[in-house]
C-alpha cells in the first residue's frame, strides 16, 4: 500500500487547460430590398428578350443590313417603295414581279424578305399547259433562254417602316420600246398607250402590235 502511494506521489501531474478561441465578428447581411432600376441591363446580344432591334448588330438587323449586307436602298415605308418601283418599271419598259417571300425565324429584330424579278426570267414552277385552239401564237414567249439576272429585294423590320433594299438592274434582254409587249402590268389599256407614245411608238405600230388585241 505505501509503494502504491509512493509510485502516485511521485508520478507527474499534467494539467489541461482549454483555451478560448478568438471570435471572428460575423458580417452584417443587409437585407435592404433591391430596386429593378439598380440591376445593370444584359447586354444587347446575352438573349432575345434583351434585344433592341434599333440598336442590334446581329446578322439580319437594320444596323447590319445597312453595314454588311449590301443594302444600299432605304424607302421610308412601304408605299414609297411600291411608287419607286412603278416608277423604275414606268422609265425602263420593264415588268418587275413578287417572286417569293419569306419570313424571318428572328421576328425581334427582322420580319420579312422579299424578292422581286423581272417577268423575263421564269418566275415560279413550271405549270402544265394545254393548248386550246390551232391558232397560230403570234406574240414570242416573254421568257429568255438564261433567264434574266435583274432582281430588287426588300427587307422589312419590326421596329420602323423603313424599307430597306438591294436592287440588280442589269437585263439580259432590250429595255424599253422593244421589251413593251413582253409587258403585261395591271393598267389600263390608256395608260399602257400612253406609255407607249412616250416610248416613240407610232399609232401604226401600237394597232398592228398582236399584244393590241387582247385589249
Amino acid at each position: 500500500m505505501d509503494g502504491h502511494r509512493a509510485r502516485k506521489g511521485n508520478a507527474s501531474r499534467r494539467v489541461w487547460t482549454l483555451s478560448t478561441p478568438s471570435l471572428t465578428p460575423v458580417p452584417t447581411i443587409d437585407m435592404t430590398p433591391v430596386s429593378v432600376a439598380d440591376v445593370p441591363a444584359l447586354p444587347d446580344e446575352a438573349g432575345p428578350d434583351g434585344i433592341d432591334p434599333a440598336t442590334s448588330t446581329r446578322i439580319g438587323s437594320i444596323t447590319y443590313d445597312r453595314k454588311e449586307g449590301g443594302y444600299n436602298l432605304e424607302w421610308e415605308s412601304r408605299d414609297d417603295f411600291e411608287r419607286w418601283l412603278t416608277h423604275e418599271q414606268q422609265a425602263l419598259g420593264i415588268e418587275i414581279r413578287r417572286s417569293k417571300t419569306r419570313n424571318s425565324q428572328a421576328q425581334d429584330i427582322c420580319l420579312t424578305c422579299e424578292t422581286f424579278r423581272c417577268t423575263r426570267n421564269r418566275i415560279g414552277g413550271t405549270k402544265p399547259y394545254e393548248k386550246k385552239t390551232t391558232r397560230e401564237r403570234k406574240i414570242a414567249s416573254k421568257r429568255i433562254e438564261g433567264g434574266c439576272p435583274c432582281y430588287v429585294q426588300i427587307k422589312t423590320y419590326p421596329h420602323t417602316e423603313i424599307v430597306l433594299g438591294k436592287y440588280e438592274f442589269t437585263h439580259s434582254h432590250e429595255t424599253g420600246k422593244n421589251n413593251l409587249k413582253y409587258i403585261r402590268i395591271r393598267v389600263s389599256t390608256r395608260d399602257l398607250i400612253e406609255d407607249w407614245v412616250r416610248y416613240g411608238v407610232t399609232d401604226q405600230e401600237i394597232v398592228s402590235d398582236p399584244l393590241f388585241d387582247r385589249f
